[in-house]
């Protein structure tokens, strides 16, 4: 990667590595899972809107890409940022930030048979086992502890969205290449407000909610930073260094967020999850390792 592209990788990594401290802070804070991840979208579109606008970009003039578009919206975030939310709810945030490092496994899985410059070798297909071992670490002890208790339930729904943004990264860099990253992080982030704004007021009722002034900071800084900041340089990423090295964001995502747990929500960090985390990142190093 160019000196730039790694300013924008490890800027993005702080970023998104700060969100789930956020996520934990606003639900702790009153707000319920679907209206957090609704306000965050809100603000979100509404911030990179305004820039795409500034930037003077043209909005899309085929519907298929439009319609591509609204599809990514829905796996790349309304999905994922609903399941991390709900999920959250149920395990520490450093362990969130875990599981949601799985995403480059799915994903250099999903591109072999998505794009053709990133083919399987037997290199990743190792690391791909690699990886899921630390998963596996993971799940084990509370599924034979407790069977499938709140916190497993809450990890599955992490492994899915992971499986979420996999898809939504693949899918942007096969087909909405040729989108700039502002509109395209305006119209995926306002095409998911859509997806979740029914939902948040039919099963929360959002005006029945008393959230504190740490939850609604909370939501903005999800919103604007953790979101529409991060989504352009995402979409930046992905052009200019591909998806699956891009996905590798969430090999240092980890780090930022246990650290933000520890400190802020006095979480604690067990050898386990130590030993997941290595094994997650050698499965990723080997993934991406030329």
């Amino acid at each position: 990667m160019s000196r730039r592209d790694t300013a924008l990788f490890l800027s993005l990594s702080a970023i998104w590595g700060s969100s789930f401290l956020f996520i934990k802070l606003g639900l702790l804070g009153g707000l319920g899972p679907l209206t957090l991840v609704t306000l965050r979208l809100l603000f979100g579109a509404g911030a990179m809107g305004l820039l795409a606008w500034k930037l003077g970009d043209a909005l899309p003039r085929s519907y298929r890409i439009l319609g591509i578009i609204v599809l990514v919206a829905l796996v790349n975030n309304a999905l994922p940022f609903s399941l991390i939310t709900w999920g959250e709810q149920f395990i520490p945030s450093g362990l969130t930030a875990i599981l949601n490092s799985s995403v480059p496994l799915f994903a250099v899985v999903i591109s072999h048979f998505a794009l053709s410059d990133e083919r399987l070798s037997w290199q990743r297909i190792i690391g791909v086992a690699v990886g899921f071992m630390g998963v596996a670490i993971l799940f084990t002890p509370d599924i034979l502890s407790h069977g499938f208790s709140g916190a497993v339930i809450g990890q599955f729904a992490i492994i899915l969205a992971s499986l979420g943004y996999a898809i939504g990264s693949v899918i942007a860099r096969k087909y909405l290449h040729d989108v700039s990253a502002a509109m395209l992080s305006a119209l995926q982030l306002g095409f998911a407000l859509l997806w979740m704004a029914l939902p948040a007021l039919i099963l929360e009722r959002p005006w029945t909610l008393s959230p504190t002034p740490l939850a609604w900071f909370s939501a903005i800084w999800l919103g604007l930073l953790g979101t529409g900041v991060a989504y352009f340089l995402f979409f930046q990423l992905i052009k200019s260094i591909g998806a699956t090295p891009t996905t590798m964001v969430t090999y240092v995502i980890p780090i930022f967020a246990v650290i933000f747990g520890i400190i802020f929500l006095d979480e604690r960090f067990y050898w386990m999850q130590l030993a997941a985390l290595a094994l997650i990142f050698a499965g990723v190093w080997m993934v991406n390792r030329k």
